[in-house]
């Protein structure tokens, strides 16, 4: 797990937003390899073990066929995604792990989680072993994210709430597009979405007389 990407989680449990605290065991080149992330507000602890963090829910194995790898699925979820020359951080899901160095070649500048893995990616900068109900990733962190397997209602929201807004949300043609969540497009087998930006309203107050 990359160390510059600390700052970016959060805690995933119900309570105040709260960053989590990483005690680390063993380092090499700015990644954790063994350590424990911690919330100091309900005291849970998170193991990152052989530089995987490790979390509740088991991880769906991916079904792969030489179709998979194939240059046209890769550009396909590139554009879905909104790879570009401004990189930002991504999510990706299952499969979507096999395509992490041919993404990092289109678009240098970004980086990728790789969600429901059996160990650490090493293109990624951060690897996520299971599959939790909620993102541990602090609101507006991600530009895109990509799910290739079932999503609870409780991850999707997570999911968007971890979405800047602009940012892609792609996901089974099956699933409802949730709230926050403008549609794009949609085939047979995927829907692409883009998180909306919530308005600011900024109070007008009257001036004063000087």
């Amino acid at each position: 797990m990359f160390v510059e990407l600390l700052d970016k989680l959060r805690c995933p449990h119900l309570h105040d937003d709260n960053p989590l605290v990483t005690t680390t065991a063993v380092t090499h080149a700015r990644y954790v390899i063994e350590g424990t992330l911690g919330c100091s507000i309900c005291l849970a602890e998170f193991r990152v073990h052989q530089g995987a963090l490790e979390m509740a829910g088991g991880f769906p194995v991916p079904t792969l066929v030489p179709e998979t790898f194939s240059e046209e699925n890769t550009i396909r979820r590139a554009a879905q995604l909104g790879l570009d020359e401004r990189g930002g951080l991504y999510l990706v899901d299952g499969v979507g792990q096999y395509f992490i160095k041919s993404f990092l070649e289109m678009s240098p500048d970004s980086q990728f989680i790789a969600l429901s893995v059996t160990g650490r990616i090493d293109d990624a900068v951060m690897s996520i072993r299971g599959r939790p109900d909620v993102l541990p990733l602090a609101k507006g962190s991600l530009r895109g994210a990509a799910f290739d397997f079932e999503v609870s209602a409780e991850l999707m929201r997570s999911a968007v709430q971890a979405l800047a807004p602009g940012g892609r949300l792609v996901t089974d043609a099956g699933l409802k597009v949730p709230d926050g969540i403008e549609l794009l497009a949609r085939d047979r087998d995927q829907w692409v979405g883009e998180r909306i930006a919530t308005p600011v309203l900024n109070e007008l107050r009257r001036a004063t007389p000087g």
